[in-house]
Order: C-alpha cells, then structure tokens, then sequence
C-alpha cells in the first residue's frame, strides 16, 4: 500500500470526540461540499475560473482545467466549469467598467492583416513551424533548468539540521537577493543601451499614456535620454506588464529589434530564477512578454530580410503561443484561448501549426512544467496514456504483498494495534473461514469507528431501554463511516465529521444509512463522553481509546466499502492502469489463489510509479 517517509511523530493532538456531536443541522445545506472528491473538483473549477479570468477566455479556461489541472474530470463537472469562468469572466469585465476588457492579459489589441489569411500565406507555414521549434526549444529549456534549480533549492531547504525558523530566513533572504538583482538590472541596463532611446510618437507604448507633449515625459520614460526623446527599455521596465504585452502585439515595428530581443534575454532568466521561490510570482504574464518579444523581433527580421508582406504583429503573437506550448504543453486550451482572446479566428491555423510543432520539439526533451512540478514534489500522478509496454507485465509482477488484512469483526485492541504499527491507508477485509475478499476498509473510517465508539453490544454490555438514549448507533445498519464518495479521500485533510455526513439520510420519518454514493450527505449522533485520542503517528492517523474498551468488537463489515473494485493477479498492467485513470481510484485489491477469491495483494498509485516498475520487472521503461 502507500508507503510514507519516516518523520517525527506530531505531537499535536486532534479534538477528540467532536464527530459525535448533534451538528448538522447546521451546516446541512454545505455538507455536499465536506468530500474529498467535491474538494478536488472545485480545485479544478477554481484553476479554470483562473485561467479564464487572466486570459478573457472562459471556454479556453474549461479546456485547460480539463487538459492540464484535473486528472479526473467528470462529465456533470463540464457545466459547472463553464458556468465558473463566465462569471469570472464577466466579474473582471463589470470591475474594469468595459464588458470588451474581461481579461487581465489583454490580445485584443492583435489585429489580424486581411492580406495575410493562411490560406493565402501558405508559404509561411515554414516560418510558424520555425516559430514553434524554438519556442518548443526554449521551453524546454526553461524546464529543464527550473527542474535543476529546484531540486537544489529544495535539497538545501529541506537540510535535516536546518530547523524552521532558519529555513524560513533563508528563503526571506533569498527573495531579497533576487530582488535586488532585479531591480539593479532593471535600472542599470536602460542607462547602457544608447539605441533604446527614441521619439516620443515612434513608441506605441508611451502612446497609450495619454501624452503627446514633450514637457510631460517623467525620469522613468526618458532616463539618460534628451529631454525629446524615450527610452524604450525604461518605459517596459517600470511600466505594467500588460500594456506592454498590449503595445508589442498591436506593432512590434515601433520598437528597435535590438529592444524586443533585450527584453526576451533579460526577462527570460529572471523568470527562471523566480518561479518557485517564497514569493507570489506568475509565469503567464512573463511567458507571453518573452514571447512576444522574440516573436515580434523574428516577424521583423523576416519581414526585411525574407518577405516584406509578413506581418511581425502575427509572430509577435505566434512567438507568445510558441512559448506558452513549449513550457506548459497544453495545446488545444491554448489554441482556443488565443482565438478567444484576440477575436480573430482567422489565425487558428496559424496557431495551430506553431503550438503543435512547439509540443513536438518539447515533449522531445522534457515533460511540462507542471508535470515536473508534481515529480518534484512526489505526487503520484499517472498520466492517461497507457504505454503500450505495459501489455507485457501482470499486475502480479507489481503489486505490493502480503496484505494486512482485516475480519468483519474484530476487537478495538486489535484495530488500534494495526493502525499504530502499519502506515498503510487502506486494509482489505476477509472471511474468516475461507479468507474470500469481501471489502475495503480505509484508515479514516476505522479510527472514526473507534473514536465515536460504533461498537457491537452484547447482552453483557447492553443497557436497558428505559435508561438508553436514542441514536443512530441503535440502528441496525450502523455502518456510519462508509466510503467517502469515491475512496480517494486525502488523510492529510482529516475531517472529523466527513465520514458520518457521507452516509446519513435524515427525515422527518425514519433514517437511511447509504450503501453507495447516491444520497445527500445529512446525519446526526448523539455524544457519547469517553476518553479517546487522536493524533498522527509517522503522517498517518492513529487513535487510542481507553483501557476498559480494548475487548469490544466493531463490526468493520458494516462499515467497510462493499463495492471496492479488485482484479486478478494474472490481470495485464495495461487494464489495471486503465482503471486508475479512468476511474480515479486509490486502491485496487489483487485476488488469487485456488478459489480464485483470496486476497493476493494491493496496488496504489506508486505501484505504476515507473522506476518501481523498472525495479520490480528488470525491464527498461524509458523513463526520462
């Protein structure tokens, strides 16, 4: 099962008994909310929402949550997406006071050359193919040096006898530094440059200020300049961002090549180096500024030295795509997005053609940023395409065995021993004659079962009725820590009241306990007064209860998850992995044996994690 690194035991305790306490009736109406699987898609309608909001883009934003940001989106999850990024969309629009601006990072101000149509430019297509392998180029290098700077700084931080006060000095100190490189290159660089100083009306981006006179040009336009003249680099480095992305799109012609190519060299490294670190920092804005610069300087050059109908505006355009696609990956939300926020369809093609060479060039040499990112910080992430060397090898050959399993009923003393000695997450739960897999039960739903003390009553134990309080742990069907939506519940987002609001329907005639996920989430217990703790051990829960209830037994059969899902042990990795991702599971119980229903072993994301499996088959898997 998932294996942890060892850490120091927490020695913060978490509030005991607080799941059995009469409270839903106050947060009924947002218990839908309190599951790990509608956290998790309102993280994807978040990143989407994001992503339109900052692009004026609300289908490209559905299409980027559903590429880059959710590894299980859900068809019902698609309208709410869409819904989100309107509304953000339309948010930004009603706050800026123009229903035409609802995008931070503005293309409006492309204009696509009627003369320049793809379909009348196709001998072009070499220049946006050219365009994109560089841009797949350089995004693959920013990957692969960000991939090496992080690792270090990550190593470095995390020195076991840096403690967290000094670690957080040290990063503090490291933020200063590189503020201080940027503003020392952002202001010397400017005063160097002599080319960068130019007319006032030859510089599209002093335009946009609002001033024409001479008299009104700041320290800040015109730096070491004469008093008639701007300079260029000086008004992009301490002017905003997105009038300068603005400006370089609308006509890349009004700056010096020798500027556009200035800005890409400078900006370039210094998103390298910022990215990552402990501060809010994007890589959107800085991406598309760096593109559009190298962009519009190669549609210049192209336009004087190859063809003088080649529009520098479109490269400006096609270079910020290039980057983009060769940093990210994401091809058709980014496709749509440009369309979406330029207004011209008619540069589609175009797009498409550069965005599709940068993803070759790039995947060539490295994943995407994001990929990356989740290998650096050791998410078991598993991409949704099945290699096809996985045909080979049977999910015997990977799985992790022998299993701890568990019986339908067992005693308090023996699930609190299993869960204090053992860090898996999950544990499969067998006949005990015959040993014939009958379900799964997870680490959460255990210690809630014995936090809450859901224990079977003999007649020794049992008290009269005149004396007993009614509660739901009368019920028969007491199964009250059933399987939270769709066994991918996070432990390290503990919720004490999840596992019972997942699995009560209340009314005002009787109750139902759910088998499945098909009820809404409502229920309430009475409080029982008992000395029970619980904490983390090694990163995992754990709970000890008192001395007097070590011989109860739990009914764990009640509780645990009847429909897991389980394969063979002759079953090809292929089908296994194809369930994963399909499915979005956590666990998948192997069975075997002469009955053919006994439990083998247990596969979990690291499973699929290709160095295991390299280790595991002797095989080369080609991983990068």
């Amino acid at each position: 099962d998932d294996d942890d690194d060892d850490a120091d035991d927490d020695a913060d305790d978490l509030p005991p008994g607080f799941c059995c306490a009469g409270l839903t009736n106050l947060i009924s109406d947002l218990s839908h909310f309190r599951n790990d699987a509608e956290r998790r898609d309102l993280i994807s309608i978040g990143a989407a929402a994001g992503f339109a909001a900052a692009f004026g883009a609300p289908v490209g934003g559905v299409l980027f949550s559903m590429e880059e940001a959710s590894t299980f989106f859900a068809r019902n999850l698609l309208f709410k997406t869409l819904t989100a990024t309107a509304a953000a969309t339309f948010c930004l629009a009603v706050y800026r006071g123009d229903l035409s601006e609802y995008g931070i990072i503005s293309l409006s101000s492309y204009t696509a050359v009627e003369s320049n149509i793809f379909l009348n430019r196709a001998t072009e297509v070499p220049l946006y193919i050219l365009t994109g392998a560089v841009g797949g180029l350089l995004g693959a290098a920013f990957n692969v040096t960000w991939r090496f700077i992080t690792k270090r700084r990550k190593m470095y931080f995390e020195h076991e006898h840096f403690s967290t006060r000094r670690i957080k000095i040290y990063k503090l100190c490291e933020v200063a530094l590189l503020s201080i490189l940027t503003s020392a290159i952002m202001f010397t660089l400017p005063l160097l440059t002599t080319w960068s100083c130019k007319a006032p009306k030859a510089t599209s981006l002093f335009q946009e200020d609002g001033s024409d006179d001479d008299s009104d040009l700041n320290f800040d336009h015109r730096l070491d300049c004469t008093a008639s003249e701007v300079n260029e680099l000086g008004v992009i480095f301490f002017g905003s961002r997105e009038s300068a992305i603005k400006s370089i799109l609308a006509n890349p012609e009004a700056y010096d090549p020798k500027t556009l190519l200035t800005i890409a060299l400078v900006f370039f490294p210094l998103m390298t180096l910022t990215f990552g670190v402990s501060l809010p920092s994007g890589i959107f804005m800085p991406t598309v500024l760096v593109g559009s610069a190298l962009g519009g300087c190669a549609g210049i050059e192209f336009d004087k030295w190859l063809s003088h109908d080649v529009s520098p505006s479109t490269f400006a355009l096609l270079g910020a795509a290039a980057l983009l696609a060769g940093i990210q990956r994401n091809v058709v939300s980014l496709c749509v997005i440009l369309v979406e926020g330029t207004g011209q369809t008619k540069i589609l093609m175009p797009v498409i053609v550069t965005v599709v060479a940068a993803r070759y060039v790039g995947d060539f040499f490295c994943h995407g940023i994001y990929h990356i990112a989740m290998e650096i910080k050791k998410y078991p992430y598993l991409d949704h395409h099945v290699r096809t060397e996985f045909v080979m090898f049977k999910v015997k050959e990977i799985m992790s065995s022998p299993v701890r399993v568990l019986h339908p009923v067992e005693t308090v003393e023996t699930i609190e021993k299993l869960l204090d000695k053992s860090s898996h997450y999950a544990f499969p739960v067998v006949d005990k004659t015959t040993g014939r897999f009958l379900g799964l039960v997870r680490r959460d739903q255990l210690v809630a079962l014995l936090q809450c003390g859901v224990f079977q009553e003999t007649k020794k134990d049992r008290i009269p009725k005149h004396r007993r309080q009614r509660s739901v742990i009368d019920n028969p069907f007491h199964n009250l820590a059933f399987h939270i939506r769709d066994d991918r519940y996070n432990d390290d987002e503990y919720d004490e009241h999840a596992w019972l609001l997942d699995n009560i329907t209340m009314s005002k005639k009787n109750m139902r306990v759910s088998l499945d996920d098909a009820f809404a989430n409502r229920g309430q217990i009475k409080k029982r007064n008992r000395n029970v703790k619980v904490t983390k051990k090694r990163g995992k829960l754990v709970v000890y209860t008192d001395s007097a209830e070590k011989h109860l037994t739990v009914n764990i059969g009640a509780a645990m998850n009847q429909g897991a899902y389980c394969v063979t042990e002759t079953c090809p990795v292929s089908k296994a992995y194809g369930m994963f991702t399909s499915l979005g599971l956590r666990h998948l119980v192997v069975l075997g044996g002469p009955s053919g229903g006994a439990v083998k072993g247990i596969l979990t994301r690291s499973n699929f994690n290709l160095i295991y499996m390299e280790k595991r088959t002797g095989f080369d898997l080609g991983h990068k």
